[in-house]
C-alpha cells in the first residue's frame, strides 16, 4: 500500500494542465495525421511529379561533375568538356538502343527456352537419382519454378495487348530523361555557383552540417566512382567467362551481373545462379568449369578487385549492407533495393562525424589546458 500511495502521490506532484494541454495536442496530431493521411501523401505525391526532373537533372549533374572536372584539370575548358561528355553518352546509349536491345529482346524467349529445359533437366535428375526425405517438396517447388517461367514465356505471344501501355510509359520516360538531361546540362554549366550557394547554406544552418554533408558527399563520389569502374569490370569479367564455356546468352549474363552490383551480395548471387542454372544443357565440363571460374572470380572480386578500388572509407560489413537492401526494400518497393547503399553510406558517414565532433569537443578543453 505504500508503494500505491508514493505512486499516486507522485502522479498528484507531476500532474499540471501544461501536461494536459500536450497530451491532448498530441493525440490530436496524430488523429489528424491518421484522417488526413491519403490527402498529405497525395499533396507529396504531386509535388515529387513537380521536381523529379530537378531532382534526376542534379543527380546527373553530381555523377558527372568528376569528369567534367578531370577534364577541366587536363587543360580543357567546361565549354567544350561539358558538350563532349555528353555527346560521348547520348552516343553510348544510341548504341545501346539500335544494335544490343533488338537483339537482348530477340534472345530473351530463347533464354527463357534455356531456362525451362534446364530446370526441367534438374528436375528429373532428382527425381530419378534422389529417394531421400524431402524429395517430393524440392520436386514441388522445381514444378512451381517451372509454371513461373511458362507464364514469362507465355507473355510474349500476348505483347500486342500491352504494347499501347508500353509505349505511353516509354514515352513518358524519354521526356522525363530528356528533360532532366537538360536541367542538368544547365546544372552542370553552374556547377561552382550551385557548390558555392550549398556551402554559404550549410554554414548557416550550423558547421556541423556543413561537415557532415561534405563528408557525404565525398563518400558518395567515391561510392559511385568504385561502382562505375567495378561495374566495368565484372562486365568483361563474366562476359568472357560465359563466352568461354559457349553459353549463347554469355553478352545477357555479363551486362545483368554488371548491373546486379547496384545490389550488393543479393543481385551477384541471384544471377551466377541464374547464369549456372541456364548452362545445365551445356556438356557436363563446361557446366563445370563455369562453377569453377564463378567461384574463383567471387573470390578474386571480394578480396583483390573490390577493396583496390573502394576507397578506405568504404569498407562495407556485409551484415549492414544484407540489413540495408531488405530495410530499404520493405520500406520503398523495388526502387529501395537501389536506394540502400547510398542511404546506408549517408546514415554512417552523419553518424562518425557527430561522434567525432563530439569527440573533438571533448577533448577540447584539455587541449587548453595543456596549451
Amino acid at each position: 500500500m505504500d508503494l500505491l500511495s508514493r505512486m499516486m502521490q507522485k502522479l498528484r506532484d507531476d500532474f499540471s494542465i501544461r501536461s494536459l494541454v500536450r497530451i491532448v495536442l498530441f493525440l490530436a496530431a496524430v488523429f489528424l495525421l491518421q484522417n488526413t493521411w491519403s490527402f498529405l501523401t497525395g499533396i507529396v505525391r504531386l509535388l515529387w511529379h513537380a521536381v523529379r526532373p530537378f531532382f534526376w537533372g542534379f543527380v546527373i549533374a553530381y555523377i558527372l561533375h568528376r569528369p567534367i572536372n578531370y577534364l577541366e584539370n587536363h587543360k580543357i575548358s567546361r565549354k567544350v568538356a561539358i558538350p563532349l561528355i555528353y555527346l560521348v553518352l547520348f552516343g553510348i546509349f544510341v548504341w545501346l538502343i539500335y544494335s544490343m536491345v533488338p537483339m537482348l529482346v530477340s534472345r530473351f524467349s530463347d533464354f527463357i527456352n534455356t531456362m525451362i529445359n534446364s530446370v526441367r533437366w534438374l528436375r528429373d535428375t532428382i527425381v530419378t537419382s534422389y529417394t531421400g526425405p524431402g524429395g517430393s517438396w524440392i520436386s514441388n517447388m522445381i514444378d512451381s519454378s517451372l509454371e513461373a517461367l511458362t507464364d514469362v514465356k507465355a507473355l510474349f505471344p500476348s505483347v500486342s495487348t500491352i504494347i499501347p501501355n508500353f509505349v505511353s510509359g516509354m514515352l513518358n520516360a524519354l521526356i522525363l530523361g530528356l528533360i532532366s538531361t537538360i536541367i542538368s546540362i544547365f546544372m552542370s554549366f553552374e556547377w561552382d555557383q550551385i557548390r558555392y550557394h550549398t556551402i554559404v547554406f550549410s554554414l548557416r544552418i550550423s558547421r556541423r552540417f556543413h561537415r557532415c554533408l561534405f563528408a557525404v558527399n565525398e563518400d558518395l563520389t567515391d561510392y559511385l566512382g568504385s561502382m562505375i569502374i567495378l561495374m566495368g569490370i565484372r562486365f568483361v569479367e563474366y562476359s568472357l567467362v560465359y563466352l568461354l564455356i559457349g553459353h549463347p546468352d554469355w553478352l545477357i549474363l555479363g551486362l545483368a551481373t554488371a548491373i546486379s552490383l547496384i545490389i550488393p551480395y543479393v543481385g551477384p548471387t541471384s544471377v551466377n545462379t541464374v547464369g549456372i542454372l541456364s548452362a545445365l544443357q551445356l556438356p557436363t565440363f563446361n557446366v563445370v568449369l563455369l562453377i569453377a571460374l564463378i567461384v574463383i572470380l567471387a573470390q578474386i572480386d571480394e578480396y583483390v578487385i573490390t577493396p583496390m578500388v573502394h576507397s578506405h572509407n568504404l569498407k562495407l560489413s556485409p551484415m549492414w549492407i544484407l540489413f540495408s537492401i531488405f530495410a530499404s526494400s520493405t520500406l520503398f518497393g523495388v526502387g529501395g533495393f537501389i536506394i540502400a547503399i547510398p542511404m546506408y553510406l549517408i546514415i554512417r558517414t552523419v553518424i562518425r562525424m557527430y561522434l567525432e565532433m563530439d569527440a573533438e569537443e571533448m577533448l577540447k578543453p584539455q587541449k587548453e589546458e595543456t596549451a
